[in-house]
């Protein structure tokens, strides 16, 4: 026969709203009761009531979730159980992942100045393990940078900075590249198009099945996408969908709307290259997880530089078939090279017509079909390479410090080039020579495309595939892995020490990858590669090095590793 105590846990279990648990609950203290044992039982069934009562009032699946996710959910569903016996509510908290979803109600709460009532809540009912601050900090790989370094403070953990990192929002990055996907996923391989969609079509493909619970959402997934192609000065990839969201491109700007027939027209017949949508991708790592918070400050402060984007695509080259195709964007290889050029003749550039800039115009338009750019027949042509010359002029001291201005129209990668490296000549000249250079290397199979999880190096695409061509060259790897297991006994990464044998036994036995360490814009002409150019790193430690440029050192990587040991 079961004991009380028994039935008391089984009648606590059957408990199936708030109401009938308190009521349970005040009858067992007026009883005298409630023992540890019983305390903890009425806590997880005010748990259990809280997660469904959670799952009714967002409107969340929360099936299939990721840890992460798995314990953001204990930890509302325990807080607003708790709440719930003081008499209060969490209408505020199940807003937030209502429209957020649950990681980025989770960024959203730790990241700010003081701790979230839920750790205060949690940390006085000795349940601070739930807390969003301690889940950020046990699962760093699903929530930015800066949502870890708040974490991290609140629980008096030390960080590696004095300030947080920027702000970034990990599921929105993570939703606008999945819609990059599914867009490339979409192209005709023939015509280079997209092919019209429904919004609902896009939002689905992506996990957003009601635009009714995610239209606004959706919407700025869509709206950054827009925004990254603004920045690469390509047609915005929104309006390549039946009809633009209701409140999209609303310039706000008296006397001036955006010509959306003309940019969808732009959108929907533009020749798309694996290219772009690298370079695309790339951008929207840079931005902020609100597309407003961009094109307000974008429309603010650089109003003539959106209105000459979204009414240069009114006018586009015509290719074939009388098909609008427009040249894309200069790489940062091609800016490279023609400003080296325009420092060499900065006091006097030569004219459009004249044989040294046709020589350039031939080398960059090499280089360019190197890197498989494809445009109009004017791919790089003398005007248009003239004209980047003339871009350069309007951020050169010596030119706009006598009152000149240059040509405007470029794009905001001249900048960055000028500022990386027209104070560094003797670098600057090293680059150009080694892009140079590597125009009459025959590239070997499999090495003439981009790897996505490794990041172009500030040096250009070119060098980055030079760099990555000499880290898969057999010969020297194996060199240097049998000269590094001579010296050690064994094969283990340099900078955090794992053995692949040790964890795979036979199978991991010899494996291990290769890093050089001496960029190859800083190899003389005909310099062989030392062994003590290389470095030994398991795989996830390479991928960390070139994850994002600038490339980090090998000293800065084992610093990283440093402090997240601490």
């Amino acid at each position: 026969m079961a004991s009380e105590d028994e039935k008391l846990f089984e009648t606590i279990r059957k408990m199936d709203s708030e109401k009938r648990l308190s009521r349970l609950e005040a009858n067992i203290r007026s009883h005298d009761r409630l023992t540890p044992e019983v305390e903890t039982a009425l806590k997880a069934q005010y748990a259990v009531i809280a997660r469904a009562m959670v799952a009714d009032k967002t409107g969340l699946d929360l099936s299939d979730l990721s840890p992460a996710e798995e314990k953001i959910i204990q930890a509302v569903s325990e807080y607003v159980g708790l709440q719930k016996r003081e008499g209060k509510n969490a209408t505020r908290t199940l807003g937030q992942m209502q429209n957020r979803g649950l990681i980025e109600a989770a960024e959203v709460s730790v990241s700010k100045p003081r701790p979230t009532q839920g750790f205060q809540v949690l940390h006085d009912a000795d349940r601070s393990e739930l807390s969003y601050e301690q889940i950020i900090v046990d699962h760093p790989e699903e929530f930015s940078a800066r949502a870890l370094w708040f974490a991290r403070r609140t629980l008096g953990l030390p960080n590696s900075t004095d300030k947080p990192p920027a702000s970034s929002e990990t599921k929105t990055q993570e939703r606008t590249e999945a819609l990059l996907n599914w867009l490339w996923q979409r192209r005709d391989p023939d015509s280079e198009t997209i092919p019209p969609f429904e919004n609902a079509e896009a939002a689905a493909a992506i996990g957003m099945n009601d635009l009714s619970r995610f239209g606004r959402v959706q919407g700025n997934v869509q709206s950054r996408l827009d925004f990254a192609c603004y920045l690469c000065s390509v047609p915005p990839l929104g309006l390549t969908a039946e009809a633009p969201f209701e409140k999209a491109w609303q310039s706000g700007e008296p006397g001036w709307d955006f010509p959306i027939a003309e940019m969808q027209e732009a959108a929907r017949s533009w020749d798309w290259s694996r290219e772009q949508f690298d370079l695309i991708r790339a951008r929207t790592r840079e931005l902020p997880g609100s597309a407003s918070v961009s094109w307000k400050k974008e429309m603010a402060e650089n109003l003539g530089a959106v209105r000459q984007w979204a009414e240069d695509l009114e006018s586009v080259d015509g290719g074939e078939g009388g098909t609008p195709r427009r040249n894309p964007p200069w790489t940062r290889d091609e800016l490279i090279l023609a400003l080296d050029f325009y420092l060499q003749h900065r006091e006097a550039i030569p004219n459009k017509s004249s044989d040294e800039v046709s020589q350039l115009s031939t080398e960059i338009n090499t280089l360019a079909k190197r890197l498989g750019l494809s445009g109009s027949d004017t791919l790089r042509n003398p005007n248009g390479v003239y004209m980047k010359l003339m871009n350069f002029r309007s951020h050169d001291p010596n030119y706009t410090d006598q009152g000149k201005s240059g040509l405007t129209r470029g794009n905001r990668e001249e900048k960055v080039i000028w500022d990386q490296f027209a104070i560094d000549r003797e670098r600057l000249r090293l680059l150009a020579d080694t892009i140079r250079n590597g125009l009459s290397v025959e590239p070997e199979p499999g090495t003439e495309s981009d790897e996505p999880e490794v990041a172009e190096a500030e040096e250009g695409r070119l060098v980055t595939r030079l760099h990555r061509t000499r880290e898969r060259s057999r010969a020297i790897v194996q060199r240097k892995k049998a000269t590094f297991e001579k010296q050690h006994g064994r094969l283990f990464c340099e900078a955090c020490g794992f053995d692949f044998a040790n964890v795979y036994g036979e199978r991991g036995k010899g494996f291990i990858e290769c890093h050089h360490t001496k960029p190859v814009y800083a190899l003389t002409p005909g310099e062989m590669t030392s062994l003590n150019d290389l470095a030994l790193l398991c795989a996830n430690c390479h991928r960390m090095i070139h994850a994002r440029a600038p490339w980090l050192s090998l000293d800065q990587l084992m610093k990283l590793l440093s402090k997240q040991a601490e």
